[in-house]
């Protein structure tokens, strides 16, 4: 039996209700889609780490009241890296019923300052879908159909739930404006760290360094295709290893104020260090060598539906990126609570990517 039935119009979703409180639920299916929205019926959506802090930590960013954008509040339907079928459309301008697509999922409001110059993440109200509007851990989800994206009948939705995180290392690759023959060293060797190291790869990066504190992430960094893998008592000897001594660039990924200061640290001097990272710490950074060495820190935040997840969709078509490394277990929609979140807290785990699918699309579902 499918884990949703059509008939009724109800469907599985894993809901947050609370900190550490994240339950699989039976819900309506949406019932009715505004103009321009579409129907997808769910193939596989990924856990990511804001997930897991939300579920560790929040309410974050989950709204307890009516989002003024979304209209969402908790109890919140997760899961922003979502593949799946367009079952119902009312956007002719989407693709067509029945077509595969990824969805970009970041709500923007048209009409601030920031969507008038095209900056869609830096939006005044921006919401995520799965995280303050509902999202794709679920049977089914409704998105707007721009943010619809039309996948390649060969590529895996398990492996297209990974577009979403490569968009988030391809925007911030975009900060940094040649790329070829240059030296990268990425903190954090997460989904999106490895990602990006992939994409420096793909983009001319002649030499990328992962550092995680995690010394079991060291296979995967280099099946991923890093040129060395160090862990943070490890960078002494970094300097060495570039005639400049340092890299050109260095990307925080690890959402951690010790990784942030280490990034600026080990950049050379006029090198470039990017915090992807989220956290809310403060640091103290040495004001006299960072402005005698002319270092350049800046941030990134997210991806927009119209660069960087288009960019990070040809990407992952054109084999520049390897995945299996990357999606260490799929699991069935009921089991995402045991097997996805509670793994995924755990200090010290070595989980890359947990996929969810529909229970009906599992081996092991009924």
């Amino acid at each position: 039996m499918m884990a949703h039935n059509v008939a009724e119009r109800t469907m599985t979703a894993l809901r947050w209700w609370g900190r550490r409180d994240v339950r699989v639920d039976t819900i309506p299916v949406p019932a009715e889609l505004s103009d321009g929205w579409v129907l997808i019926e769910i193939e596989a959506c990924g856990i990511c780490g804001t997930d897991v802090e939300e579920y560790l930590n929040g309410p974050i960013v989950v709204p307890l009241t009516e989002h003024p954008l979304t209209g969402a509040k908790a109890p919140l339907t997760f899961g922003h890296e979502a593949v799946g079928t367009i079952r119902e459309s009312r956007d002719p301008a989407a693709p067509p019923v029945g077509t595969r697509v990824v969805v970009e999922g970041n709500r923007f409001c048209g009409q601030c300052f920031w969507c008038g110059r095209g900056e869609y993440p830096l939006c005044a109200q921006v919401a995520s879908l799965g995280q303050m509007d509902h999202g794709g851990l679920a049977d089914f989800m409704i998105a707007p159909g721009f943010m619809c994206l039309p996948l390649d009948a060969d590529l895996p939705p398990t492996e297209a739930v990974l577009v979403e995180p490569l968009s988030v290392g391809v925007r911030a690759l975009s900060r940094q404006p040649e790329l070829a023959g240059s030296s990268v060293v990425i903190f954090g060797a997460g989904t999106v760290g490895l990602l990006a190291g992939q994409a420096a790869r793909a983009m001319g990066a002649a030499d990328v360094i992962m550092v995680d504190a995690n010394p079991a992430k060291r296979e995967v960094s280099l099946a991923c295709g890093a040129s060395t893998f160090l862990t943070p008592a490890e960078l002494g000897g970094l300097p060495q290893r570039y005639e400049a001594g340092g890299p050109d660039l260095a990307i925080e990924c690890a959402g951690s104020t010790a990784a942030a200061r280490s990034a600026i640290d080990v950049i050379r001097r006029g090198g470039t260090a990017i915090l992807l990272g989220v956290h809310d710490d403060t640091f103290a950074v040495p004001m006299l060598p960072f402005v005698l060495d002319e270092k350049t820190v800046t941030s990134s935040r997210s991806h927009a539906w119209d660069t960087d997840f288009p960019r990070a969709l040809e990407l992952l078509r054109s084999g520049a990126i390897v995945t299996a490394p990357l999606i260490t277990r799929v699991i069935p929609l009921s089991r995402t609570v045991e097997d996805g979140f509670v793994p995924l807290s755990r200090p010290g785990h070595s989980e890359i990517k947990i996929v969810v699918v529909p229970d009906h699309l599992h081996p092991t579902g009924s």
